[in-house]
């Protein structure tokens, strides 16, 4: 296999890579929500098939409040598009190839974003759960969370979910 078909299906088969102005654009989203990780709190609670998300904003800062419910719808948009993000994650990789087995719907809050995501096949949910183990450790822990594969698990401490 030549190298530019590799790449082509690198980007095309799975929605990997990206360096053109929309995934720039998300990854600006997705890092200021890292380096403000402490103005963040997400409650988790478990609902039949999935999970129920409410995110907010705890400084209330509406310009951060714009900037979650951005990368939330974005990352929608990503997956409806065919385009992965963190590509060399194996959890996002499933997530990403599992995508039309989840349901995702949302709710903007005056302070944040509340989203649900579900899904009728019981190892999508799994991963489900497992990505929102991720997002509380990126939550809690910012850019150091992010570096590595998820879930993220420091110390072997595993987040509680409501």
């Amino acid at each position: 296999m030549d190298s530019q078909r590799f790449t082509e299906e690198k980007v095309f088969k799975r929605g990997r890579g990206g360096s053109d102005a929309e995934h720039l654009a998300d990854e600006v989203l997705y890092h200021e929500l890292l380096v403000r990780h402490d103005e963040i709190e997400r409650l988790t609670q478990k609902i039949e098939d999935g999970i129920e998300v409410v995110t907010r904003i705890t400084s209330g800062d509406p310009g951060l409040v714009k900037i979650l419910q951005e990368h939330v719808l974005g990352i929608k948009k990503r997956f409806d598009g065919g385009r992965a993000i963190r590509s060399w994650d194996p959890l996002f990789i499933e997530l990403f190839d599992n995508r039309k087995e989840m349901n995702m719907t949302w709710e903007m809050l005056e302070d944040g974003i509340r989203t649900t995501l579900t899904s009728s096949t019981p190892e999508v949910r799994e991963l489900i759960y497992l990505h929102d183990e991720t997002l509380q450790a990126f939550v809690q822990h910012g850019l150091k969370a992010s570096r590595h594969e998820s879930p993220y698990r420091p110390g072997g401490i595993k987040p509680e979910v409501e």
